[in-house]
C-alpha cells in the first residue's frame, strides 16, 4: 500500500486544484498529479496503471484496469464532499468499481455518521486512506502459499486489538488483500485477477526478503543493485526495509 501523504504538497498539486476550481466539479482533473504521487500504481493494490493489467469479463472480453478518482467517502452518504478536493483517492478500476464501491463502514465507537463536514471528526472510518493514515502502524506484508499453491504477497495487521486492528481487518477484507481464500471475490475473473497480482507482487521482492531473512548481506546488496528503482516504484518496499513482514514458505 502506497503513501500518499505528499500529495498535497506536490509541485503540481495547486495546478490542478485551480484548474478544477474553474471546472464544473471535474475530479478527474486531479488523477494526473495523484499517478505522480504514486509512481504510476494504485496506492491499494499497487498494480500498475499504464495498462499493462487486464482481466476477463463475464462475456470474454479483455477489461484492462484503469486509473480512477474515488470519493474516498462515497456520495451515497456524503452528498456535501461530492465537490471536496480532498476527499479524492486514486484507485485502480477494479479497486475503486469493484471492491470499494459505494462501501464506508465506521468502527463501532462512532457515535453517528456524519452530514456535515463540521462532524467528521467524530468519525473513525475502518477503510484505510493513503493520504491521512500511517501505513506503517496499520499492516505487515506476509509471503506464503495458498491451500491451491499460490505464492503470494499480502497484508495482515500490525495491531492485534483496538481501532487500527479493526480498520487494517476490515481494509484488507474489503479489497481482497489478505486471507484471500476467505475473503475470496464470488466472481471468478475478479479473483483471479487479484491473485495475478499478488503473486507478482511476491515474485518481485521474495529474493530479497529473504536474503534480509537469512541476514546474507551480500545477496540483499546485490538484490537491492539490481531492482532498486523498480522496488521505489512501491509502498511494499517501506515495509520491507522496516522489516515489517513474514515469510511463510
Amino acid at each position: 500500500m502506497i503513501d500518499m501523504s505528499s500529495l498535497y504538497n506536490h509541485i503540481n498539486y495547486q495546478t490542478a486544484l485551480n484548474n478544477f476550481n474553474a471546472s464544473s466539479c471535474k475530479w478527474s482533473l486531479f488523477q494526473d498529479v495523484h499517478i505522480e504521487v504514486s509512481k504510476g500504481r494504485c496506492p491499494i493494490c499497487e498494480c500498475k496503471l499504464d495498462g499493462s493489467v487486464s482481466r476477463l469479463s463475464n462475456r470474454g472480453t479483455t477489461i484492462t484496469i484503469q486509473p480512477t478518482i474515488d470519493h474516498y467517502r462515497p456520495k451515497r452518504y456524503y452528498g456535501f464532499l461530492e465537490c471536496e478536493h480532498k476527499n479524492y483517492l486514486l484507485m485502480c478500476s477494479d479497486c475503486n468499481n469493484i471492491y470499494k464501491g459505494s462501501e464506508f463502514p465506521l468502527h463501532h465507537s462512532t457515535p453517528t455518521r456524519a452530514i456535515d463536514k463540521s462532524n467528521l471528526v467524530n468519525e473513525k472510518p475502518l477503510i484505510v486512506n493513503p493520504i491521512y493514515d500511517n501505513l506503517l502502524e496499520l499492516f505487515i506484508l506476509v509471503f506464503r502459499r495458498t491451500a491451491s499453491g499460490k505464492e503470494i504477497l499480502e497484508l495482515k495487521p500490525k495491531a492485534t486489538t483496538g481501532y487500527f486492528y479493526e480498520k487494517a481487518l476490515e481494509t484488507i477484507r474489503l479489497f481482497g488483500l489478505g486471507d484471500c481464500e476467505v475473503n475470496r471475490h464470488s466472481n471468478d475473473n475478479i479473483y483471479n485477477c487479484r491473485i495475478s497480482i499478488l503473486e507478482s507482487h511476491f515474485g518481485r521482492f521474495l529474493a530479497f526478503v529473504k536474503a534480509l531473512q537469512d541476514g546474507d548481506k551480500t545477496k540483499a546488496l546485490l538484490e537491492l543493485r539490481l531492482h532498486k528503482e523498480d522496488f521505489e516504484t512501491y509502498g511494499f518496499y517501506e515495509f520491507i526495509k522496516r522489516k515489517q513482514f513474514v515469510v511463510l514458505i
